[in-house]
């Protein structure tokens, strides 16, 4: 009883937060998604923070844990992993944190 007392505590010790607590930029970005089998769809960037945005779309192809690239620009894009999708709808997570400037840049601000 003891090992697993001691293994429950560290687990809850090391537990991650369910959601990240960074603000998050309204945005009006229009960008090309791309799955790494080839599909494309034009998408509008609804929010945005330096680790992932949301996303509207009609791409029924998007599915949770797949990798996508996100591009906003023909010299910007970036690796993200979708966390959600449904209704029309995806959030991504990039695979390295863009910087405040550039979430900034993508929001508009």
């Amino acid at each position: 009883m003891v090992a697993k007392a001691k293994i429950d505590k560290l687990e809850a010790a090391s537990a991650r937060p369910n959601t990240r607590r960074v603000s998050r930029r309204i945005a009006e970005a229009v960008a090309t998604i791309r799955s790494s089998s080839g599909e494309r769809i034009r998408a509008r960037v609804r929010d945005v923070s330096v680790f992932g945005c949301s996303l509207v779309c009609d791409a029924t192809w998007l599915r949770t844990g797949m990798f996508v690239t996100v591009q906003l620009t023909s010299d910007w894009s970036i690796q993200a992993v979708v966390r959600w999708a449904r209704d029309g709808m995806g959030g991504v997570e990039f695979l390295r944190p863009i910087s405040d400037a550039e979430a900034r840049e993508i929001a508009c601000e």
